[in-house]
């Protein structure tokens, strides 16, 4: 779909002045200088995003908000996918992005939410799902009454993780490896003294991507998690690497990779996206995962990055937590940082008849309503 197309098909909302409408490829500047400047601001609503689903037939539609200067007030990079008999269903992911601590947050969200209803009709939608994140200036609770309040419903699953933790990296590396647990600290070290040693790429480095997207599909295929496919990376590396935004570490042992990560930037924040690792018996004691991640708070915290958000982490004693998803947020515990707790994913219904079939459907699935409490 033409650039012209997608701001026919999400036509104009007005709210005290704020206007939304359909972006083009001219305001891709704009938009990713807003993201990367806005508290909440993260990859998945980085213009380049749109690109990397895209390659797993996700077609972007993008909405943009602004105020009567012409400056950018909010986002909202939408993914479409088809559904049932010619419907589709749309999702936002990790958006709208604008800021909820603003005097006029309301108006701005109203004006979203007039242009993504409005797209998503045209789209002939059943459900556009919302899963905005919260900040410490604007919190859980506070999204989730503004959310509910425009009639939105919490949806009985959420699509990313609605806990995590970040790390701060201003003090530096050393800061944070003494705020590391203890078994944490030795596992790094330990790795060091195996000879495993990292490789930070910055660049749109191929054969580091390559060996990384191999890394992932073997750490999926053992764990038995869908990973994104190879040319996803290869979109990563142009949207991202190319512009400074992507951290990719690989672990080496005698220069052949056993673990890496994927951290992407927006602005001074980081972002732990993916993570591999292989898992052989002669490489039971190499430790070849704290290696990577660690090598990537210390590349980050070297460049002045403020904060890496370890994308996804259950709490102890977390009962709606997946129980699929304890060994890894372990791991990520042993990192540190402070919890930070996101308002969940919330649906905008597009059409009651199909959506109540679709909630059926979730219901038996997932096995009963999602606490209002949530």
């Amino acid at each position: 779909m033409s650039d012209r197309e997608i701001a026919a098909r999400a036509p104009s909302a007005r709210a005290s002045g704020i206007v939304a409408r359909g972006a083009t490829a001219s305001d891709r500047p704009a938009w990713d200088a807003f993201v990367a400047a806005l508290p909440s601001g993260d990859p998945l609503q980085a213009w380049a995003w749109g690109d990397v689903a895209h390659t797993g037939g996700e077609r972007p539609e993008r909405i943009l908000a602004t105020d009567p200067s012409g400056r950018v007030r909010g986002v909202a990079q939408v993914l479409v996918r088809e559904a049932a008999v010619g419907h589709r269903v749309l999702y936002a992911p990790h958006g709208p992005a604008w800021d909820a601590a603003a005097p006029d947050a309301a108006d701005v969200l109203d004006a979203l939410l007039a242009a993504l209803r409005a797209l998503g009709h045209a789209e002939r939608g059943i459900v556009l799902k919302l899963d905005p994140r919260a900040t410490a200036d604007a919190g859980a609770a506070r999204l989730r009454a503004l959310l509910r309040a425009r009639g939105l419903r919490r949806a009985r699953a959420d699509l990313q993780a609605r806990t995590t933790r970040v790390l701060d990296l201003r003090a530096g590396a050393d800061a944070v490896f003494a705020g590391l647990e203890k078994d944490t600290r030795n596992l790094v070290r330990r790795s060091a003294r195996e000879g495993v040693r990292t490789r930070v790429v910055r660049g749109p480095d191929p054969a580091a991507y390559g060996a990384f997207a191999g890394l992932l599909a073997a750490t999926g295929a053992r764990a038995g998690f869908r990973v994104r496919p190879a040319v996803a990376f290869e979109a990563i590396a142009a949207g991202y690497a190319v512009a400074g935004d992507a951290c990719l570490v690989l672990a080496e042992l005698d220069g052949e990779p056993i673990a890496g990560c994927l951290a992407l930037t927006t602005g001074p924040r980081a972002f732990y996206l993916h993570a591999a690792s292989r898992r052989e018996e002669r490489l039971r004691h190499a430790n070849g995962a704290y290696a990577a991640l660690w090598g990537c708070i210390e590349a980050l915290a070297a460049e002045g990055r403020e904060s890496l958000d370890l994308w996804g982490v259950v709490e102890p004693g977390d009962e709606a937590a997946d129980p699929g998803w304890a060994g890894f947020s372990l791991f990520k515990r042993g990192f540190g940082g402070v919890s930070l707790v996101h308002p969940g994913t919330f649906d905008l219904v597009l059409s009651p008849p199909w959506y109540a079939l679709r909630d059926i459907r979730e219901r038996l699935r997932h096995g009963g309503p999602v606490s209002s409490a949530s």
